[in-house]
Protein backbone atom coordinates (compact mmCIF):
# COMPACT_ATOMS: atom_id res chain seq x y z
CA UNK A 1 0.00 0.00 0.00
CA UNK A 2 1.49 3.66 -1.05
CA UNK A 3 0.57 6.78 -0.20
CA UNK A 4 1.45 10.15 -2.41
CA UNK A 5 -0.10 13.39 -3.31
CA UNK A 6 -2.00 14.05 -6.57
CA UNK A 7 -2.64 18.04 -6.54
CA UNK A 8 -5.13 18.69 -3.53
CA UNK A 9 -5.84 15.07 -2.96
CA UNK A 10 -4.08 12.38 -1.33
CA UNK A 11 -3.73 9.17 -2.80
CA UNK A 12 -4.08 5.85 -1.49
CA UNK A 13 -2.62 2.73 -4.16
CA UNK A 14 -3.64 -0.59 -2.84
CA UNK A 15 -1.62 -3.99 -4.37
CA UNK A 16 -3.27 -7.56 -4.38
CA UNK A 17 -5.67 -8.04 -1.57
CA UNK A 18 -7.48 -5.60 0.62
CA UNK A 19 -9.04 -7.41 3.45
CA UNK A 20 -8.95 -7.64 7.64
CA UNK A 21 -4.98 -8.28 7.74
CA UNK A 22 -4.00 -5.13 5.77
CA UNK A 23 -6.70 -3.12 7.23
CA UNK A 24 -4.18 -1.06 9.86
CA UNK A 25 -2.11 -0.18 6.77
CA UNK A 26 -5.10 1.74 5.18
CA UNK A 27 -6.05 2.72 8.86
CA UNK A 28 -2.99 4.88 9.24
CA UNK A 29 -2.80 6.01 5.61
CA UNK A 30 -6.20 7.60 6.53
CA UNK A 31 -4.89 8.88 9.77
CA UNK A 32 -2.03 10.94 7.50
CA UNK A 33 -4.66 11.72 5.24
CA UNK A 34 -6.60 13.16 8.20
CA UNK A 35 -3.91 15.08 9.44
CA UNK A 36 -3.33 17.27 5.82
CA UNK A 37 -4.69 20.00 4.38
CA UNK A 38 -6.11 17.63 1.63
CA UNK A 39 -10.02 17.98 1.35
CA UNK A 40 -9.68 14.56 -0.90
CA UNK A 41 -9.37 10.74 -0.07
CA UNK A 42 -8.73 8.85 -3.52
CA UNK A 43 -8.31 5.08 -3.47
CA UNK A 44 -6.86 3.46 -6.62
CA UNK A 45 -8.42 -0.24 -6.69
CA UNK A 46 -7.00 -0.89 -10.27
CA UNK A 47 -4.55 -3.56 -8.56
CA UNK A 48 -6.45 -5.26 -5.78
CA UNK A 49 -7.97 -8.72 -6.79
CA UNK A 50 -10.20 -9.27 -3.69
CA UNK A 51 -11.73 -7.64 -1.01
CA UNK A 52 -13.24 -9.05 1.73
CA UNK A 53 -16.12 -7.69 4.15
CA UNK A 54 -13.74 -6.23 7.18
CA UNK A 55 -12.46 -3.86 3.87
CA UNK A 56 -16.10 -2.78 2.47
CA UNK A 57 -17.11 -1.98 5.93
CA UNK A 58 -13.91 0.45 6.35
CA UNK A 59 -14.19 1.89 3.04
CA UNK A 60 -18.26 2.55 3.95
CA UNK A 61 -16.93 4.07 7.86
CA UNK A 62 -14.17 5.91 6.21
CA UNK A 63 -16.67 7.72 4.19
CA UNK A 64 -18.59 8.42 6.52
CA UNK A 65 -16.15 9.72 8.73
CA UNK A 66 -14.39 12.19 5.98
CA UNK A 67 -18.29 13.01 4.72
CA UNK A 68 -18.77 14.82 8.31
CA UNK A 69 -15.48 16.40 8.30
CA UNK A 70 -16.34 17.71 4.99
CA UNK A 71 -13.76 15.99 2.99
CA UNK A 72 -14.62 13.44 0.18
CA UNK A 73 -13.38 9.62 -0.31
CA UNK A 74 -13.69 8.70 -3.69
CA UNK A 75 -12.30 5.07 -5.52
CA UNK A 76 -10.53 4.25 -8.92
CA UNK A 77 -11.09 1.59 -11.03
CA UNK A 78 -11.76 -1.26 -9.68
CA UNK A 79 -11.49 -4.74 -11.64
CA UNK A 80 -13.55 -7.94 -11.80
CA UNK A 81 -14.12 -9.87 -8.71
CA UNK A 82 -13.39 -6.72 -6.37
CA UNK A 83 -16.24 -4.18 -9.09
CA UNK A 84 -18.71 -6.88 -8.78
CA UNK A 85 -18.53 -6.93 -4.76
CA UNK A 86 -18.02 -3.49 -4.90
CA UNK A 87 -21.63 -3.43 -6.75
CA UNK A 88 -23.07 -5.83 -4.35
CA UNK A 89 -22.69 -4.47 -1.26
CA UNK A 90 -24.00 -1.14 -3.04
CA UNK A 91 -20.48 0.73 -1.73
CA UNK A 92 -20.98 1.95 -5.44
CA UNK A 93 -23.81 4.18 -4.70
CA UNK A 94 -21.97 5.47 -1.27
CA UNK A 95 -18.64 6.32 -2.92
CA UNK A 96 -18.26 7.40 -6.30
CA UNK A 97 -16.24 5.36 -8.53
CA UNK A 98 -13.93 6.82 -11.22
CA UNK A 99 -12.15 5.38 -13.99
CA UNK A 100 -9.06 7.14 -13.37
CA UNK A 101 -7.41 9.24 -10.64
CA UNK A 102 -7.16 12.50 -12.62
CA UNK A 103 -11.28 12.04 -13.11
CA UNK A 104 -11.25 11.88 -9.69
CA UNK A 105 -9.39 15.12 -9.13
CA UNK A 106 -11.58 16.95 -11.98
CA UNK A 107 -14.49 15.49 -9.92
CA UNK A 108 -13.69 16.81 -6.77
CA UNK A 109 -12.15 20.11 -8.24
Amino acid sequence: MTRRGLNDATVVHIADVFTHRNRKDFSSAVSAFRESQDKHLIVNLRDVTYMDSAALGLLALTSQQLAADERTLSLVDPQGTVKQILEMANIDKMIAVFPTEEAAVARAA
